[in-house]
């Protein structure tokens, strides 16, 4: 005779594999996503001012932060850009996703994850039960690193300023952290340290889930389970069910 224990473990097990077959099924065969909203986008830079306002100053808005990452001079990057990449989605978002840096497109656009990346991005948080603009996502560095490349920690330092506005004045309940660079950034790992992903760490009090890029997954599909099993972990950090009761 099965024991309730035993019963209510298999009802889980059983959810949670439901719940990664749908996952697989919407987030597979990542095509062009629709240009998202743009919702509230400016770009920003240069000041070097305190994230935190003067005694009794309200504090600046993202806008205006955004404003000065399009005219920041802190560092190299700004020699190759065609435009910031300050951020999309709500600024009362209970969720901030923080990638390494805009890509091509996201350089072109002024926009973050806009690439199949982004596409696939969308589908990710879509999974987990929010509407696509209910989220807030942006990137260490607002400006497109050379190819590509990896953000450079003076590159990452310089922005600084911006992404801790950006976490201070959303007030997010949890960060996920999209790729190695980022969890570095975010203080998930030491530099060349092993095992981040899947770990939780924290950043300007905000508890931080470290998991993989999805420019990864594109290239890395069998990840996508580790992927869903983070997302899985900051839904119950949460306190939110699997959508529909997974």
């Amino acid at each position: 005779m099965v024991s309730e224990d035993a019963r209510a473990e298999l009802l889980a097990l059983t959810r949670s594999a439901a719940a990664l077959l749908r996952w697989e099924e919407e987030i597979s065969g990542c095509g062009v996503a629709p240009a998202p909203a743009r919702s509230r986008v400016v770009d920003e830079g240069a000041a070097l001012g305190d994230v935190a306002p003067a005694s009794g100053d309200s504090p600046r808005s993202l806008s205006v932060w955004a404003q000065e990452a399009a005219d920041c001079r802190g560092c190299r990057l700004h020699e190759g850009r065609t435009r910031s990449v300050f951020a999309r989605g709500s600024e009362q978002a209970e969720i901030v996703f923080i990638g390494e840096g805009p890509g091509y497109h996201e350089d072109r656009e002024g926009l973050p994850f806009v690439g199949q990346a982004g596409a696939l991005l969308d589908k990710m948080v879509v999974a987990m039960g929010y509407e696509r603009d209910a989220v807030y996502i942006c990137n260490v560095v607002k400006c497109r690193p050379p190819e590509n490349r990896a953000p450079h920690e003076d590159e990452a330092a310089a922005c600084s300023r911006f992404l801790d506005a950006q976490v201070a004045q959303v007030a997010p309940r949890a960060i996920v952290a999209l790729g190695r660079s980022a969890a570095e950034r975010l203080g998930c790992i030491e530099p060349e340290g092993r095992g981040w992903r899947g770990k939780w760490s924290s950043y300007r009090g905000v508890p931080v889930m470290a998991t993989y890029h999805p420019a990864y997954l594109l290239r890395t599909p069998a990840a996508k389970r580790q992927v869903w099993d983070d997302l899985q972990a900051v839904l119950a950090r949460l306190g939110r069910a699997l959508p529909g009761g997974r």
